[in-house]
């Protein structure tokens, strides 16, 4: 594993300090990290085998290449570095392999000598691995710029569904034979909705109305500081029975805070790099912000021809109310013109500041004078853009 690991520092090592400047030293050095990070994973999987037996696995070494190394690609090509840069995500990617493969090592080699002592031990890093995700996931729903609406709605599902039941059951009969694993799912599924319906229905009395998106944080917070800590207290207590691991859902708990880390962090990166935002100017991206902007107040008949008829001298006591979804925090400029055939007035403008999910209403009085018009309201983003524009087409007579 040492000699493995010196392999992978010698691409690293070259490409960060830009010594690659040979298209055969490129390759070479590229297939040393092919080999290497299939060596590595074949190993992680199967960490019982002996150095000569892996290397034999050459089945498992070249697609284990082959997958690492356009994982590598595609990172480079999709943030445009040099393609010396393959290496250097290349063997990120081994190192972080090699350290997978090396605790399994130890892990296995600890669970077949201590088998009891073992089992604590991996529960207790399981709790680990939930409280993380508990973590991730209260970030993912709550704070920007990653609380992006289609992010959290993934993340609760596993509060809704499984979490609180699950370990609510582990502590009340943590052993491994008191329940199947089948009953013990179709239990914690059963509770974890339970649970879920109870916190709805106490938010509905505060808030009078449900809000999801509150109930998965409740279940969150509920998970991290009540059933986790209580089920950590309840493995530390020396009992005779064996308590329940499964190692598939034990897999399942990983790779689930694994995705969420990464989904979170990806949609933290696409918020902050505005990649996302401005959905009318780039209506292709992903995970879309957006404005609302609405003018109320204006109780009239539209005519026929379009326009809202008034009396001159009448005032107009109008409302502008913008709302911030853009998952970020927003300086807005809101502009006022009156727009005839001739003339163009500005009667007001001004800075609007205003944090995520948040909403501001402006207050404006307009008192009609003779003519048709187009009161123009235009919000400008905070890089001074048109973002959006609402017209009210005006009709003033002496009477009407």
């Amino acid at each position: 594993m040492v000699v493995l690991f010196i392999l992978t520092l010698i691409p690293l090592v070259l490409s960060l300090f830009n010594y690659i400047n040979d298209t055969f030293l490129f390759v070479g050095l590229f297939a040393l990290d092919f080999i290497v990070v299939g060596i590595a994973s074949t190993k992680a999987m199967k960490p019982l085998l002996s150095f000569r037996d892996v290397i034999r696995q050459i089945k498992l070494i070249i697609p284990f290449g082959l997958i690492f190394s356009l994982i590598s690609t595609a990172i480079v090509y999709y943030m445009k570095m040099t393609v010396s840069s393959i290496l250097v995500f290349l063997s990120i990617i081994t190192i972080i392999v090699l350290v997978i493969a090396l605790v399994r090592n130890k892990t296995t080699i600890h669970k077949i000598e201590n088998p009891e002592e073992y089992n604590e031990k991996h529960l207790i890093r399981i709790i680990y691995v939930l409280a993380i995700f508990c973590v991730v996931s209260y970030i993912g729903m709550e704070i920007p710029p990653f609380s992006v609406i289609p992010l959290w709605f993934g993340l609760c599902i596993p509060f809704i569904c499984l979490l609180p039941g699950y370990l609510g059951l582990n502590i009340l009969n943590p052993y491994k034979d008191a329940i199947r694993l089948l009953e013990r799912l179709g239990i914690s599924v059963f509770v974890s909705l339970v649970i879920t319906s109870i916190i709805g229905l106490i938010l509905v009395q505060i808030e009078h109305f449900l809000n999801m998106r509150h109930v998965s944080l409740v279940l969150v917070v509920i998970t991290l500081v009540i059933f986790l800590p209580l089920y950590y207290i309840k493995i530390k207590e020396k009992k005779k029975q064996i308590l329940f691991n499964d190692n598939r859902l034990n897999k399942i708990f990983v790779i689930m805070t694994i995705i969420a880390i990464i989904a979170v962090g990806a949609s933290g990166i696409l918020v902050t790099s505005g990649n996302y935002n401005n959905a009318e100017n780039n209506p292709g991206s992903l995970f879309q912000g957006n404005t609302t902007f609405e003018i109320k107040g204006v109780h009239e008949t539209l005519g026929n021809d379009g326009y809202y008829n008034f009396t001159s001298g009448e005032d107009l006591n109008l409302t502008v109310s913008i709302t911030n979804n853009e998952n970020k925090d927003m300086t807005y400029k809101l502009k006022i013109d009156v727009v005839n055939d001739t003339d163009e007035k500005t009667i007001d403008e001004q800075s609007i500041s205003l944090k995520n999910s948040e909403t501001k209403n402006i207050e404006t009085n307009l008192t009609m004078t003779n003519g048709q018009k187009d009161i123009r309201f235009t919000l400008y983003d905070d890089n001074n853009k048109p973002y959006k524009i609402r017209h009210l087409y005006v009709n003033v007579n002496e009477d009407y």
